[in-house]
């Protein structure tokens, strides 16, 4: 099936990060890999999409997620509609993201990749989609213009 439209960007983002799996000579792995780095790069585009939200509401910048839910005029009860259809999607590009990593062997760095996958990806989607990212990285700032 096709993307919304609203999120094709996206997935056109997601395309570019699964090129880097071109590189790998094993045609099964190639593919396995491009699937991980595609479910990766949708992931990334669209959690930044929702980080920025108020943001690009206000500005009336391009944002994949203000179109794709109709938010640029939305009241709580349609924002909270849209954090909930946003957060199954996220959990199912790191599910399948995590799908393809166990198919790999990946050596002595599939740890880490699995502890970025496994644990760094819901951690951050639970952050940023709660609004407790930015407060973390407003403070983050505050704190380095004192010093």
């Amino acid at each position: 099936t096709r993307p919304a439209p609203a999120f094709r960007a996206a997935d056109a983002f997601a395309a570019l990060l699964a090129g880097a799996s071109e590189e790998e000579a094993d045609p099964v792995r190639r593919r396995v890999l491009r699937q991980l780095l595609y479910h990766l790069g949708r992931w990334i585009y669209l959690v930044d999409a929702w980080d920025d939200l108020a943001e690009d509401r206000k500005s009336g910048s391009y944002n994949p997620v203000l179109l794709r839910y109709n938010l640029q005029q939305a009241d709580e009860t349609q924002t909270e509609t849209a954090r909930a259809a946003l957060e199954r999607t996220l959990t199912h590009s790191e599910n399948l993201a995590i799908s393809a990593f166990h198919l790999l062997d990946l050596g002595s760095s599939a740890p880490v990749v699995e502890n970025v996958l496994c644990a760094g990806l819901p951690m951050v989607r639970t952050a940023v989609l709660s609004g407790e990212w930015k407060k973390r990285h407003k403070q983050k700032k505050q704190e380095l213009k004192r010093l």
